[in-house]
């Protein structure tokens, strides 16, 4: 093809990947790597992409040996296909040139102008564009390649704002009063996201403004139902509120929580001092209306007063001047304007009363010489008027008062870093960073909108760099607008790198670093202090007592310094977490101003000192929650070598972990990085159960690994002893079953622990190394190490390792269909867990008991036992226990003709798929068999049993695959006795490799009805 022919070719990835030449399909082949590279390449389109994201997309984190030549090679076959001008090859990676035919790109277009014009009130235009924006989707985004990490990632972040959108559509249309004409749409789209409170609010709406009221009603029933059974949780407030309001009759309820219309202007403006505004400013359309609407003129006692607060760069003076222009025809006496340094200064006061008596009309002679007196005139000559006074840039409340009119006819709007706290009768904003759009819609006012619409990704990020602070993105498209050459790439290279980013964020008079350093040298030197060693911690956010560690001071002397930073803007408040603690949190820019200082002012030793202190003081009270947990895997260690104790009471250690658990990864990832091992492991070992409990695998192995690393570089045998025992741990109970790695580790754990003499930890161990032999199919090896670990935890006096061991013995005979001497180990573990009590240890007890008895055909036993478990599992708030528990129970509700199991088998299968829990799955899909097949549907029978046999084959688990293969075979037995056969022996040879005797004798048995060779079972 010429390149004229080439000239229109749109790319689509909202539903199935399809490319249209010139009004035609375009046909890709079936090759499934060349079309999940040219899906990798669509989601950065009209950008370089990197060889190494390519190669992510294509094998995740898998990639073969021969990646880089395979990746090449898929290259030039699309080439072929597109045409050179379309792939090119960049010296940052491959270029794919859609010129914007991206369906994606168009959606997350349309869906920013959509909330624009939403925003703006503008209720039609929005309605086009969100309708424009919905109609583009034709399936789910990427959906052929979810097995793709990256793709997985853009399709989850595509669906999520398609879910936004549909959300702003439903609202509008309300607003534009389309509620019958909205229902069908609106139902469907709440049918397919059954959580989603709002759109069921939106629903519930439109069915009663349409004169259905008894549908509104029963939906809010149904969702209540819904996520009563199935999340354990009530309906929202927002929710709640619907349904009253529509109880009540009253269909005025609004969820839009937006101001309502501006004022009109009118007058005329003098004198007007404004300095001019800025043409590009944008967004802060709800700011915009909220101090409109305080500011408008009306006859008050006092003026109206609105001070706009935040840190440096923010965008307050650009938001009051915005405004201020706006209101200028509503204030017709005149504007005035005084702009201060940022720092206190009397004399300025004092200079800005004269400047303004000056254009009041007094002449220069009779101004007063004191502040007060000028004060006193300015007041008398303001008396009736309707005047705006905006004071800018203030610090302090004595600046102010002196420049307040007395007039209630007045209004001044204030900006200042600080909230101004003393000054009475304020309306306070503070102003926060831009949304994402907004600061990328002002990168693209700056610099120009097809440069940025072309590279939406590279747009987002090096707005993402800037923290969505106003003048940094202001910076950074200044750097764009003066180098038309650069691509979006180029810049955000630049900002990647941190310790150069402040100085990339400089250009002319907009610079960053120097607008935080203005809040930071008036701080005081402890604030100043505090400021910079807090830069350094890697915890995303921090209470109180972590600011007491790191100054090695009171709480309440760290209370005040908080409070400096707090009102200088140079720290932020993060919110109350769930214990009570105010929390607080670095902007990201300003964590790098800081630790610009810090590495200007503090010393190596006093940063790491400072450090070391925190990182202590998480782990003391980690420690201390770990011991108020109910359940746990292993015992609580003493907390070592730390040298801060806090001294904060944990009355709830759920909640504190919860709290906590992005602090304690950030800690342990830098007490790896400061070479500080033993505070690493210990650190990663306190949150072991709480991980386990909430079934936080990724936490819990990304730690441990983290930890193991550090304590291999250091010689640290005691703690790799402890993270390996751990590490197997997560390994074995976690989602991926990664059984092999997990027997590695736990013998070398042992082996560890017994030259080191841990007994303890010895058992511990063991326990888990003969788990694995079970799991691999070596009972007699298992066995072995379990006896081995009951001894030593006996002789050691260790409760928790006794029955672990107990327990473990129980699965193991009852795996090789020693039932009789299963049950003694668990009856003796139940004994002795309910002694102390061990709750996680019970639930596991109960649950196998229950299967124990159910084969017995005790089926009433049974079921007190897998409800006592599940009873347990809602204890201790574990969501894996607790769907390991269901399917059981279901398939004993089943046998007891109880109506309920299907109701409970259904809702096991759908909890493991939500949580990704394919072991839960497999016995959810064995249990189901089951019943479709006493129910009479064979054909789903086989379905759900087979499906078992390849989720237990792809775990690795001899046993449940060799009972899934038994059970298939008995499905097969009276229709396909050649698939019978096949699938009793699979499993009969799986429970010869088990060693367990009866069920090898039964399958033999069953294999002779089917004309099994008999020598050959026997063999």
């Amino acid at each position: 093809m010429s390149r004229a022919e080439r000239h229109w070719m749109r790319f689509e990835v909202l539903g199935p990947l399809q490319v249209i030449h010139d009004g035609r399909h375009t046909f890709l082949g079936n090759a499934r790597k060349l079309r999940m590279l040219l899906a990798g390449l669509i989601s950065r389109a009209d950008q370089p992409v990197s060889s190494d994201f390519l190669t992510a997309v294509l094998w995740s984190h898998r990639p073969p040996v021969s990646a880089r030549s395979n990746l090449q090679s898929y290259v030039h076959q699309l080439r072929l296909q597109l045409g050179a001008e379309r792939l090119l090859r960049k010296p940052e990676g491959y270029l794919l040139v859609t010129h914007g035919e991206v369906d994606a790109a168009q959606f997350r277009k349309l869906a920013a102008e959509g909330t624009a014009a939403f925003d703006r009130r503008s209720h039609e235009s929005a309605g086009r564009c969100f309708r424009r924006a919905l109609d583009l989707w034709r399936g789910p985004a990427f959906a052929e390649f979810l097995d793709s990490e990256p793709l997985a990632e853009e399709a989850l972040s595509l669906e999520q704002l398609r879910l936004t959108v549909y959300e702003r559509w439903a609202e509008n249309e309300l607003a534009l009063g389309r509620h019958a004409e909205a229902l069908a749409e609106l139902r469907e789209v709440a049918r397919a996201h059954p959580y989603q409170e709002s759109l069921h609010a939106h629903l519930m709406l439109a069915l009663y403004r349409s004169g259905r009221q008894t549908e509104a009603l029963e939906t809010y029933a149904a969702v209540r139902d819904l996520l009563g059974d199935e999340l354990g949780i009530e309906p929202s407030p927002m929710l709640r509120r619907v349904h009253e309001a529509i109880l009540r009759g009253d269909d005025r309820v609004d969820l839009s929580a937006r101001s309502g219309a501006w004022p009109p202007a009118g007058g005329t403006v003098v004198p007007r001092q404004l300095p001019p505004t800025i043409a590009d400013f944008t967004g802060r359309d709800e700011e915009v209306a909220t101090l409109r609407d305080a500011l408008s003129p009306d006859w008050h006692q006092a003026p109206t007063i609105c001070a706009i607060s935040g840190m440096g760069g923010v965008g307050k003076t650009a938001l009051a001047l915005h405004v201020a222009h706006q209101l200028a025809d509503a204030f017709p006496d005149g504007q005035l304007y005084v702009g201060f340094s940022g720092t206190v200064d009397r004399i300025a006061v004092g200079r800005a009363l004269e400047s303004m008596l000056r254009v009041l009309g007094v002449d220069g002679s009779t101004v007063p010489g004191s502040i007060d007196d000028r004060t006193a005139l300015f007041r008398s000559l303001l008396a009736g008027k309707r005047m705006l006074i905006v004071i800018d840039n203030v610090t302090d409340e004595s600046q102010v008062v002196p420049l307040l009119p007395g007039s209630g006819s007045c209004g001044v709007l204030i900006t200042g870093r600080p909230r101004l706290t003393g000054l009475a009768g304020v309306r306070h904003l503070h102003l926060d960073v831009f949304r994402p759009a907004q600061a990328i819609e002002l990168l693209a006012r700056i610099t120009g909108s097809d440069q940025v619409w072309a590279a939406p990704g590279e747009a987002a990020e090096i707005v993402r760099l800037c923290d969505h602070l106003p003048l940094a993105v202001r910076a950074a498209g200044a750097r764009l607008a003066s180098r038309p050459d650069w691509p979006l790439s180029r810049v955000a290279d630049l900002l990647r790198d941190e310790r150069r980013r402040l100085d990339e964020l400089a250009v002319g008079d907009l610079t960053v670093r120097a607008s935080l350093g203005l809040s930071y040298t008036a701080l005081s030197p402890s604030a100043r202090r505090l400021y910079c060693l807090l830069s350094e911690l890697y915890a995303p956010d921090f209470a109180g007592w972590v600011a007491a560690a790191v100054l090695d001071a009171s709480l309440e002397e760290a209370e005040r310094r908080l409070g400096e930073l707090l009102s200088a803007n140079l720290l932020t408040f993060a919110g109350t977490d769930a214990t009570g603690q105010s929390r607080y949190r670095f902007h990201d820019l300003i964590r790098l101003h800081a630790r610009d200082r810090a590495e200007a002012e503090a010393s190596p030793q006093e940063i790491h000192a400072a450090m070391s202190r925190a990182l202590g003081g998480w782990l003391v009270l980690a420690r201390r929650a770990d011991t108020r947990l109910p359940g746990r895997v292993f015992p609580t260690l003493p907390a070592e070598g730390v040298t801060h104790e806090p001294h904060v009471e944990i009355s709830d250690a759920w909640a504190w972990f919860e709290a906590e658990r992005g602090a304690l990864r950030a800690s342990v990832a830098q007490a790896a990085a400061l070479g500080a091992d033993e505070l690493c492991w210990q650190l990663a070992d306190a949150a072991v159960n709480f991980f386990e409990l909430r079934d936080y695998y990724d936490d819990w192995e990304s730690t441990s690994r983290l930890a193991l690393d550090a304590c291999e570089r250091a010689g640290n045998a005691r703690g790799r002893a402890f993270m390996l025992r751990d590490l197997a741990e997560c390994l074995r109970m976690g989602p991926r079953h990664a059984e092999e790695e997990a027997l590695e580790h736990g013998l070398s754990a042992v082996a560890l622990f017994e030259s080191l003499g841990e007994v303890n930890g010895e058992a511990d161990a063991r326990i888990l190394a003969g788990m694995a032999f079970l799991v691999r199919g070596e009972p007699r090896k298992a066995v072995a190490y379990l006896d081995a670990a009951l001894a030593k935890a006996r002789e050691a006096g260790y409760v928790l390792g006794q029955v672990e061991a107990e327990w473990q013995l129980g699965y193991g005979h009852w795996i090789q269909g020693d039932i009789e001497r299963a049950t003694v180990h668990l009856e003796a573990g139940l004994r002795l867990a309910e002694d102390v009590p061990l709750l996680s240890q019970l639930c596991r007890i109960h649950t196998l008991l229950g299967i124990v008895r159910r084969e017995e055909g005790g089926l009433v036993e049974a079921e007190a036992h897998f409800t006592r478990g599940v009873e347990l599992a809602r204890s201790l708030r574990s969501r894996s226990s607790e769907i390991t528990i269901l399917p059981h129970l279901g398939m004993t509700y089943v046998k007891l003709g109880d109506s309920r199991g299907r109701h409970v088998l259904d809702r096991s299968l759908r909890a493991a798929r939500r949580w990704g829990a394919r072991f839960q799955e497999a016995m959810s899909l064995s249990a189901l068999g089951e019943l479709e097949q006493a129910e009479g549907r064979h054909a789903l029978a086989v379905a759900h049993t087979a499906a078992a046999v390849e989720i237990w084959r792809e775990l690795a688990s001899p046993f449940h695959e060799g009972q899934a293969l038994k059970s298939l075979g008995a499905l097969h037995a009276t229709t396909d006795p050649d698939q019978a056969r096949t699938a009793w022996s699979a499993a009969r040879r799986l429970f010869v490799q088990l060693d367990n005797h009866a069920e090898v004798k039964e399958l033999t048995a069953l294999l002779e009805t089917v004309g099994g060779d008999a020598e050959g079972v026997r063999r």
